[in-house]
């Protein structure tokens, strides 16, 4: 059915209102290039940040991914890394789901993971410490910050169509040996992952992760296809090993993926770049009959601490 009148109205205004302010050879496998990004000691000083470089930008925007080997030094990939295990010991972490919206459940077939949803004055991180790598200066969220910068120029390029950095999603994920996710799809049609314009995942596992004996990792699928390979399609996808300090950043509406079977602990922060609601977004969603998500993404407009994050479940 469709949306009533008074939700496109409100959309509208909300969106006017300063509330809102703020392909390849198959099989292939990625090979690493040298660092040279500046050290840990200047970024915690914030006298320096990891940059994407134009050419990353370009070739994100021509064949719809990047990867960015060592875009962040060592040193800082172990804070993080140890960022985890805290916020693990805590017991911030819970077992990930799969789905969109009001289909959000548990599935232990097609993801075996832990998730940890991160965001600046996100109150349960806050009392677990206001001083941690994330939150200080020239820390990771500074860091996501410029690249959303970045990104959002590109996507006003390519498409006429900024970024809303209050609208970013962000969550450590945790696999424990013998962890996956099976593929699919970061945006999802006439669902709220919509907004979802680009992915981001930078590893932080150990230094001297083994393909061969760690394994976990990323494919990317560049049949065409959805969450299953078309009929009559031969493979083709590209692997990267999940090497500390890598960041992969693709189309979320065009890259289906997954993570392949982790032999030891796996350790990432994984993030969506979103583009602001627009009345069409509230138009096609309405479209499905569930009135409860249009009205919640309504208020995800109004409210920018909730996010899509809070939306998807």
């Amino acid at each position: 059915m469709k949306t009533s009148s008074w939700i496109i109205s409100l959309i509208l205004a909300i969106n006017n209102c300063a509330v809102v302010s703020a392909f390849i050879s198959p099989q292939h496998v990625h090979k690493p290039r040298a660092n040279v990004l500046p050290s840990t000691s200047q970024l915690k000083v914030a006298t320096a940040s990891p940059q994407i470089t134009q050419a990353d930008l370009a070739s994100l925007s021509e064949n719809g991914y990047v990867v960015i080997d060592n875009f962040l030094p060592r040193d800082l990939v172990d804070d993080l890394r140890d960022d985890i295990l805290n916020l693990r010991s805590e017991g911030a972490f819970k077992e990930a789901k799969i789905g969109q919206d009001s289909t959000n459940e548990l599935n232990t077939n097609i993801r075996i993971a832990e998730t940890c949803f991160l965001g600046r004055n996100r109150p349960e991180l806050l009392k677990l410490g206001e001083n941690s790598i994330r939150d200080r200066s020239g820390g990771l969220y500074d860091i996501l910050d410029c690249l959303c910068d970045s990104l959002s120029d590109l996507s006003m390029k390519d498409s006429a169509t900024p970024l809303d950095r209050s609208l970013n999603e962000l969550l450590y994920a945790y696999y424990p040996e013998g962890g996956f996710y099976r593929r699919h799809r970061d945006a999802i049609p006439n669902s709220a992952s919509v907004l979802r314009k680009y992915s981001l995942l930078l590893y932080l596992n150990r230094d001297g992760w083994s393909p061969d004996k760690d394994a976990g990792q990323l494919r990317m699928y560049l049949d065409g296809g959805g969450d299953e390979c078309p009929p009559g399609v031969q493979p083709n996808f590209l692997d990267v090993d999940p090497l500390g300090g890598t960041l992969v950043l693709f189309k979320s509406e065009a890259m289906p993926h997954e993570v392949l079977n982790t032999m030891s602990e796996r350790f990432a922060l994984v993030g969506w770049f979103n583009r602001p609601v627009s009345a069409s977004d509230i138009a096609n969603l309405g479209e499905g009959g569930n009135l409860v998500q249009v009205g919640m993404m309504a208020v995800a407009l109004a409210l920018v601490t909730v996010g899509v994050t809070t939306i998807l479940g």
